[in-house]
Parts: structure tokens; sequence; C-alpha cells
């Protein structure tokens, strides 16, 4: 534990220092979110309309920095540095899991601050936002959990991260066009969708822990059993893919 928690400090401080990242990750989708919908400024939507929106946004602060959590052990890979720590560490466990508990730290924190000031300007009464903002809290832990596991999958990948980083950065805004399209919902064939876009996963997770917590609402969301199966599904290839990850770069000699 005293390993992580230095890990956790180094990380930390990796973190803090990336302002850049603090922009990308939360007041880009809270502009966008404001910039998109402001007709909430004009009159105030149902209750529906707003957390079918705001989920949209909070797949894409889930999804962007849970990545994270693969791409930068990845760099640290291809510089020696995975390598070096792992040596002085005794495992690669303890790195991982403390960049995944750091990262899940600062994720938390955004999407706290993002359901905050998104809920106190459209809900209309401190129990709907306190039950919003403490549904987005577990959403988030159970996307989170759930897609940084997953997107080490693509340590296994033999590229060099500057290709994966243009790879991941096209595939994004693809997956976040199909997300808000409802493509999932239109098609016979879109329940695949839950389990080929993660984008789609923490959407329908937030939906329907939304739906759970206030009941008087009802959101149109796959079923209950195929939420659950498909986070088990994404845990499951994240805990297979840690088994099989290297510590030595795949592109390069380290």
């Amino acid at each position: 534990m005293k390993i992580i928690r230095e890990y956790n400090i180094l990380f930390t401080k990796m973190m803090l220092n990336n302002k850049i990242g603090f922009v990308w990750y939360l007041v880009f989708p809270l502009v966008v979110f404001f910039v998109y919908n402001y007709n909430f400024f004009i009159e105030k939507p149902s209750d529906d309309s707003f957390y079918i929106q705001s989920s949209f946004f909070l797949s894409y602060i889930v999804f962007t920095m849970s990545i994270e959590v693969a791409t930068t052990l990845i760099a640290m890979r291809e510089n020696g540095f995975l390598k070096t720590f792992t040596f002085i560490s005794g495992n690669k466990y303890s790195i991982i899991i403390g960049k995944a508990s750091t990262q899940l730290l600062f994720l938390v924190t955004a999407s706290l601050i993002f359901s905050f000031t998104t809920s106190v300007f459209v809900l209309d009464s401190i129990d709907k936002i306190l039950l919003y903002i403490l549904s987005t809290f577990i959403s988030t832990l159970i996307g989170a959990v759930s897609l940084s596991l997953f997107f080490l999958i693509l340590m296994l990948v033999p590229i060099r991260q500057e290709s994966l980083i243009t790879i991941l950065n096209i595939s994004m805004l693809v997956l976040f066009f199909i997300t808000v399209r409802g493509f999932s919902h239109s098609f016979s064939w879109g329940v695949f969708l839950l389990y080929l876009n993660p984008l789609e996963l923490v959407r329908s997770v937030a939906i329907f822990i939304t739906s759970l917590m206030a009941k008087e609402i009802s959101l149109p969301n796959f079923p209950v059993y195929l939420i659950i199966s498909s986070v088990i599904s994404y845990i499951v290839v994240g805990l297979i893919s840690l088994k099989f990850i290297k510590v030595n770069s795949k592109t390069t000699r380290t």
C-alpha cells in the first residue's frame, strides 16, 4: 500500500501540472453543453430532457479521463519508465493501480463539478440537484472502473504512441457522434453498440442509475441485464489484459 501511495503522489503532481488536460476534460464539455443547449437559458427543460442531454457529456468526461490510464502507461513504457518503476516496485500492478486510482479521483472530481454546475442552472430544487449529483457519482464510479480496466487492452497493441493517440481521437469523435445520434436505439442490432461503444455503456449506466433513484421518471434505455452484462464484459476484458501487459516497449527497445 505504501508504494501505491507514492505512485498516487507522483501521478497527482503530473495531473496538476497538466493544465491543458483539465481544460480538455472539464471546461470543454461544460462549455459545449451550455452552447449546445443554449435554449435551456430561455426555457427550462423537462427533467427527462436534462438527464438525457447531460448523460452524453458525462460519458465524454468518463471516456477521455479513463483512457488516459492506458495512454499514460504506454508513454511511460515507451520511455522505459514503466520497466524501471516495475523493477523498483517488484511488480507491474502497483504502478497500474496507482495510476488508475489517481485518475479515478480526478475523474470523480471533474464529473461532480460538471453535475453540480449544470444541475444548479437547470434543475429547480435542492432535492433534484442532490439526487442528480449522487447518481452522477455512482455512475462515474461504475463507468470509470469498467473503462479504465477495459482500455488496458490498448497496451497489448503493438503500435506507436503517436499513432495510437491519433486513432483514439478520431475514434472518440465517431463514437460520440454515434451515441448522440441514438443509433443504438434506432436499429434492431443497436444493442451491440452497448458492448462496442464505451460511451454508450457509460451513458446507459448513467441513465439507469438516475432512473433508479428518481423513480418518478422513466428514461429510454437498454434492459438492466444487458447493461450489467456489458459492464461485466468490460471488466473481464480489462482483467485479462492486465495479466498479459508487458513492461517492455512493443515498438522500441527499452
